[in-house]
């Protein structure tokens, strides 16, 4: 019967010719925005009926060579993968029904792997719930077997099916990846939402991590990472690639979420500076070892060539070498390069604590007793403490939450009144932009005040994805009032696309009867009914002078001046002001507040 299939002389020629492309799509940290992994996608040639995955293994399986297939897929991906050399796992999809085939081969995966010089504890093995096995005592077995040589289990498409947590159960994987099914509109289904917790807190139980797959919109993205989610998967972070590398372009929207809790954070390394001599990279251990005896407050050296710095020693860890049976006889003569810590955390004098923040604890042997090398220009300058950077980060993060908008968790007026005068007297030059909504207040009025709160969250979202980062800062004023403080070059591109998103979005936020009209109908403040479009955002941005204003309340003034002149237009606009000095008699002149909505 399987002979007769129409495709079945297509799918030998594919087989036969090793015709499988394999994709890779990334899987990603989602605190801290790195790429964890990548899943191998297989595709059949791209002139045949048999290029998409589900005709490909539709097919293998209705002539019964899903295990040939399966294994030319491994083949493929394996082979690929290790062109890239990455450190990165490698998610390799295995169907549980070719693993209980009798005529599977057993060690083919460790062969392949043997053959291409890649470890098993890179290798993930994913078993999709999607088909249901009947011999759980041999699928066990199978997993077990794997497991033993150094593989990671996978639990894929959890919720498809109905096996899932008997699965779960029985082979304890090391990862879920929860279906797409469930991630797709997340933040506006309660049951997807519950059901996914569920699954956290369980994971949490047995020491599982998950993946969340599917993820394909911003909000999608912010739900799972409240959620507690570890891993995230979906066009939105970064589609199916013939070539990894690169690192995905969504990878800047979990960075940037990052960089905005700390976005108060403005000093630099300069500050945790702390002048600590160097040891020349020659210097024997013995005499290294000699300096951390006679100092017990010192706990780490750098090592330097040339007052360039080329490694680093650690108090704890040279004791011990020295603690050893024979460790001083064998090693304090030998110079001290050969024994030091390579590739130091080294950063510039002016890097943004921000930015040490991530370089530091981005690092696999983080941690909070050890200390990081800064430079200027290039040469030594002193050492940095990692406990004084995280102590800094706290301090910031308490004094951020104390003034922080309930409602976005953005910076609220007093951060803000900080960091303006902060620029003033650096002094450097800002841009201020001053964002509000068009016709806000009717909209409250038709949909309510749950809804609105909605869209001002978006606000937040999209100032979170395109304002943030290091050297800008942005805020919430109240209401619908929103700042951007921006010190980099590319400032009205990244105006324009907070507009262009906005736009491409805010129709989600209306029933489709108002979307179909364009706008919605509500009473004006005289009671009459009128017509009001569909909310637009507006963009006041001014470049202050320096040496003319002196003070946020001047900078108040031209910012509420700005975007009165943006407000001019009900669609979404940016007003670019070419004042850059206050009127002294302008009765704007006064802090920022919420302003009452047009």
């Amino acid at each position: 019967m399987s002979t007769r299939h129409p495709l079945y002389n297509e799918l030998t020629r594919v087989i036969a010719q090793q015709q499988i492309t394999p994709l890779f799509q990334p899987i990603v940290h989602l605190q801290r925005g790195s790429v964890v992994g990548y899943e191998a996608l297989s595709r059949g040639p791209s002139d045949s009926p048999l290029h998409s995955p589900a005709a490909l293994f539709d097919v293998a399986q209705q002539t019964n060579r899903l295990s040939n297939l399966d294994l030319l897929c491994r083949l493929c991906a394996i082979r690929r993968f290790v062109e890239f050399d990455t450190n990165a796992l490698l998610f390799i999809n295995v169907s549980p029904v070719t693993l209980l085939h009798e005529d599977h081969p057993k060690g083919r995966t460790l062969e392949l792997l043997n053959q291409f010089n890649l470890k098993p504890e890179q290798v993930v093995i994913e078993l999709s719930e999607q088909h249901q096995v009947d011999d759980s005592q041999t699928l066990q077995n199978a997993v077990e077997h794997y497991r033993k040589l150094g593989f990671l289990i996978a639990i894929d498409d959890l919720g498809s099916g109905f096996s899932g947590l008997k699965l779960w159960s029985e082979i304890r994987p090391d990862i879920i990846k929860i279906d797409r099914y469930f991630v797709s509109q997340i933040h506006a289904d309660p049951l997807k939402k519950e059901f996914v917790r569920s699954i956290v807190s369980l994971a949490q139980t047995t020491g599982s991590k998950v993946v969340a797959e599917g993820i394909e919109t911003d909000e999608e993205l912010i739900q799972v990472q409240e959620l507690g989610i570890d891993y995230g998967q979906g066009y939105l972070l970064g589609h199916p690639q013939p070539e990894i590398g690169l690192e995905p372009v969504g990878v800047y929207k979990i960075r940037n979420e990052r960089s905005t809790s700390l976005q108060g954070l403005n000093d630099t390394a300069l500050q945790l500076l702390t002048p600590a001599h160097p040891a020349p990279f020659d210097m024997p251990v013995g005499t290294v070892v000699d300096r951390f005896l006679n100092d017990p407050n010192l706990h780490s050296i750098a090592i330097v060539e040339n007052h360039n710095p080329v490694g680093i020693v650690q108090r704890s860890a040279l004791l011990e070498l020295f603690s050893t049976p024979y460790g001083r006889a064998l090693n304090e003569r030998r110079p001290i390069s050969q024994v030091m810590q390579l590739n130091p955390v080294v950063v510039d004098a002016e890097t943004p604590l921000e930015v040490v923040s991530r370089t530091v604890t981005d690092e696999e042997s983080f941690d909070v007793n050890t200390h990081f090398i800064v430079t200027t220009e290039g040469s030594y300058k002193g050492l940095g403490s990692v406990r004084s950077l995280l102590r800094r980060i706290t301090e910031s993060r308490i004094q951020s939450a104390r003034y922080a908008n309930p409602l976005t968790m953005l910076p609220g007026n007093v951060p803000i009144y900080r960091e303006v005068e902060r620029l003033l007297h650096k002094p450097k030059d800002f841009i201020f932009a001053y964002l509000d909504l068009n016709n806000f207040k009717p909209y409250n009025d038709v949909y309510g005040y749950g809804r609105g709160d909605m869209v001002i969250q978006l606000v937040a979202e999209l100032l979170k994805t395109h304002a943030s980062g290091p050297g800008n800062f942005i805020g919430h004023v109240g209401g619908d009032d929103f700042v951007a403080i921006l010190t980099t070059d590319n400032w009205q591109q990244r105006c324009q696309l907070i507009l262009n998103d906005f736009d491409a979005r805010i129709s989600h936020y209306y029933e489709h009867s108002d979307v179909a009209q364009g706008g919605i109908v509500a009473r004006t403040r005289s009671g009459a009914e009128q017509f009001f479009p569909l909310l637009g955002l507006s963009i006041g941005a001014v470049q202050p002078d320096l040496q003319g204003c002196h003070s946020h309340h001047d900078i108040a003034a031209l910012a509420a001046d700005a975007k009165k002149q943006a407000k001019r237009t009900v669609v979404s606009s940016l007003f670019i002001s070419r004042r850059r000095v206050p009127n002294s008699a302008s009765p704007l002149s006064k802090p920022l507040q919420i302003a009452e909505s047009a």
